[in-house]
């Protein structure tokens, strides 16, 4: 292994598996919330920086996207986030309830029910993984804070999710969809570099 944050294929295999199982477990859950059938394709994953995950995102630095992020500290400790690019958005809101708008630039462009909606669908996908995450490394954790949703530009969402120089991101995207609508979401997940080891040894004892 080159360093410390490089990952294996078999880590990568593994993270791919987790990609499965939480999609799988956040489309059946959104099916409840959305009240029809959800379905999902295969994840697409990678690892990499802020520019690999910009360019798996599609959108520039200065794009407005919506983000869900919370954090896990004990006993492994890794930050979670959903990110919803703002067309994909709008299609939720006009799907779920409505909205005339063409664009979002702030919070105050969306009602408190609508903020809601959207932090909904990102805690929903964010707990199912959390709960698939759980159940590979045999552990039973939950977030220390509740899931909040935000609207930023590219760059800031993916700071917050916690990207820093010394680390790598894994970057999942989900396309999920019903029979009205398909939407993509990107999911990224950032182990803690203390925890690194331990999400080695729990994939593969």
């Amino acid at each position: 292994m080159e360093n410390e944050n490089t990952f294996t294929q078999e880590e990568l295999d593994a993270f791919k598996e987790l990609g499965n199982v939480g999609a799988g477990h956040a489309a059946i859950a959104l099916s409840k919330l959305f009240n029809k059938e959800v379905d999902m394709t295969v994840p697409f994953i990678r690892v990499g920086g802020e520019e690999t995950i910009i360019e798996g995102i599609n959108l520039t630095k200065e794009e407005i996207v919506g983000f869900t992020v919370t954090e896990v500290i004990d006993p492994l400790r890794y930050k979670l986030s959903v990110i919803f690019k703002e067309s994909v958005i709008l299609a939720l809101l006009k799907l779920l309830s409505s909205t005339s708008r063409t664009e979002i630039r702030t919070e105050d462009d969306l009602s408190d029910m609508q903020q809601s909606l959207i932090q909904e669908i990102g805690s929903t996908i964010i707990l199912r993984y959390v709960a698939a995450l759980n159940k590979m490394l045999k552990v039973n954790s939950m977030p220390s804070l509740a899931p909040k949703f935000k609207l930023e530009n590219t760059l800031t969402a993916i700071k917050e999710s916690g990207y820093n120089e010394s680390s790598k991101l894994i970057f999942i995207q989900l396309d999920l969809f019903t029979d009205e609508l398909k939407f993509e979401c990107h999911l990224l997940i950032q182990p803690h570099h203390d925890s690194l080891e331990g999400y080695r040894k729990a994939f593969f004892l």
